[in-house]
């Protein structure tokens, strides 16, 4: 991670209460402040699709009026099947519910990343959709899975970092997304806003390193 350079710009407040996202903006070299918002997070409306959902919680989270940040930053991750929302699970229960929904089936992990400017009172935000299929796994199996890891800090109860311990058979798309923060849509919309400059490494090459840090690191919080 440290052959990875940013020249950072500009500093700004960072809108999360995940350890390991703090940690990967720590390893990425970035300078914020963390801000810390007490509000229960949005629940979804009526006929609200994934995508608005997920963009309106994201866009939440960057709503702090007392901030003297300019900018602030927020995420949110989300695992949905059939417009069905998964977020994340109160207790085992839930997390064993919903892994056995999601078990064989094929669904999606939307996440959204939002950068709020305070001199234009504006919001940013992009999105990143992937595609994930899961195994088949018996009740005893998503049992044993929930008991062993920890999931309850996870969307859809799952870590696609656990490897050959996750319920993911294969996936199409971005696997940081997944994971939940894609570091090229981090890094586009940090670019965007002049916070930092480009890199010294492809965004390609960024998203290699910071995926075999999340390998080594499983899904410890």
């Amino acid at each position: 991670m440290n052959k990875i350079h940013i020249n950072q710009k500009k500093k700004f407040g960072l809108a999360t209460k995940s350890p390991r996202r703090l940690e990967l903006f720590n390893l990425l070299g970035l300078s914020f402040e963390i801000i810390d918002n007490t509000e229960s997070e949005p629940k979804p409306k009526l006929n609200e699709s994934p995508l608005e959902y997920v963009i309106r919680a994201s866009e939440f989270k960057t709503n702090h009026n007392d901030n003297e940040n300019k900018f602030i930053i927020a995420s949110d991750t989300i695992v949905h099947l059939d417009n069905q929302i998964f977020g994340k699970p109160k207790n085992k229960n839930q997390a064993i519910n919903m892994l056995s929904i999601l078990n064989d089936k094929n669904h999606s992990v939307i996440t959204a990343i939002s950068l709020f400017n305070a001199s234009t009172k504006s919001i940013t935000t992009n999105t990143k959709i992937s595609n994930v299929k899961f195994k088949n796994w018996t009740e005893n199996q998503i049992k044993e899975y929930v008991n062993n890891h920890k999931v309850i800090d996870k969307a859809g109860s799952y870590a696609i970092q656990d490897n050959k311990y996750s319920p993911v058979d294969k996936f199409i798309g971005c696997k940081l997304n997944i994971i939940g923060l894609p570091i090229c849509n981090l890094i586009e919309i940090l670019v965007s806003n002049k916070i930092i400059d480009g890199l010294n490494k492809s965004n390609d090459k960024v998203c290699s390193i910071v995926e075999s840090w999340q390998e080594r690191e499983g899904s410890n919080p």
